[in-house]
């Protein structure tokens, strides 16, 4: 894949839920502060092929904004959460891949 083409993983959140992504050698990392607003501009970006949000700042998302977001599929939105929502997920990578993998 020529570089033109490949795509960023971005994160989005407060600094406990990036900071490990920082020190894994995400690039991409983006504070909460005007969250509406950055969430939005990620999804318009080319560059980016994955989002990784936390599921609370999701969740405190205007109704549209949030149906952008789970209805995004380039990029996608990952969204993170101490109780994992698998059945979301696997929804989002079905749409994604076009296959079910459980």
């Amino acid at each position: 894949m020529a570089d033109s083409h490949k795509k960023n993983i971005a994160v989005i959140g407060r600094d406990e839920f990036t900071l490990g992504f920082r020190l894994a050698g995400i690039q991409k990392v983006f504070g909460n502060e005007d969250y509406r607003e950055t969430i939005q501009e990620l999804l318009d970006r080319e560059d980016i092929g994955i989002v990784v949000a936390d599921q609370r700042d999701l969740d405190e998302l205007p109704e549209r904004i949030r149906r952008s977001v789970d209805e995004s599929v380039d990029p996608v939105v990952v969204p993170l959460s101490e109780e994992v929502e698998s059945a979301r997920l696997n929804d989002k990578i079905r749409r994604v891949i076009g296959a079910d993998i459980t």
